[in-house]
């Protein structure tokens, strides 16, 4: 007599347990963030427009990134994810900055004194040579460009300031400022000729010129 009974029901494998990324070292940390630092900081200058203050802003964000590196996923891009903090702390001292000059022009008011020190606005500019680079002296012919640099909005800023001066890709910079890459390449384009234009053409505004890699 043949047995009605299915065939024995197979053993159930074993779930595969997968190990948990092991979080950066603070030495593995250190040497990233020292080989990010350029691009960090141009992050920082696009948005706060002080290059003494875009480098505090780099490294606050530093400190905020150490005390949570178990954020990180090690094998994801780690320029992207410290640029997200930079962009945060830099917005931050854009906001204190301001509410500070807002206090010191009451405070002038109250003093009844309409005199303005050029010297105020001059310690806050970002200066940038015509061929892009970052002089460490503030030349005097720089001060046309700065002034159009400053009339950008800080994304079409920072993105200009990647491409012509960090010499990023597109695609990174999409990456770094969380924006689709055809963003970028616009702001790029956008904003070089809006400079080129501004500057009756005297000066050149990159490093070389543009393609669309």
């Amino acid at each position: 007599m043949e047995s009605s009974a299915g065939p024995e029901p197979r053993a159930a494998s074993a779930p595969v347990v997968r190990a948990a990324p092991v979080p950066l070292t603070a030495a593995e940390f250190a040497a990233q963030f020292k080989a990010s630092f350029r691009l960090l900081w141009i992050v920082a200058v696009g948005i706060t427009r002080d290059a003494a203050l875009a480098e505090d802003v780099v490294q606050e964000a530093a400190l905020i990134a150490l005390g949570k590196l178990n954020e990180f996923v090690p094998g994801t891009n780690f320029r992207a994810w410290m640029a997200q903090t930079v962009r945060y702390v830099a917005l931050n001292a854009v906001r204190r900055e301001h509410k500070r000059q807002r206090v010191e022009l009451d405070e002038a008011e109250l003093e009844r004194s309409s005199a303005v020190d050029p010297t105020v606005q001059e310690q806050h500019e970002f200066r940038l040579t015509p061929r892009g680079e970052l002089p460490s002296d503030q030349r005097v012919f720089d001060d046309r460009l700065s002034a159009a640099l400053n009339s950008l909005n800080e994304t079409a800023r920072a993105c200009l300031l990647l491409r012509i001066v960090g010499g990023l890709q597109y695609a990174e910079i999409a990456r770094i400022l969380s924006i689709p890459e055809g963003t970028a390449m616009s702001h790029v384009h956008r904003t070089r000729k809006a400079l080129r234009q501004r500057l009756g053409g005297t000066h050149e505004t990159g490093r070389a010129p543009e393609s669309h890699a």
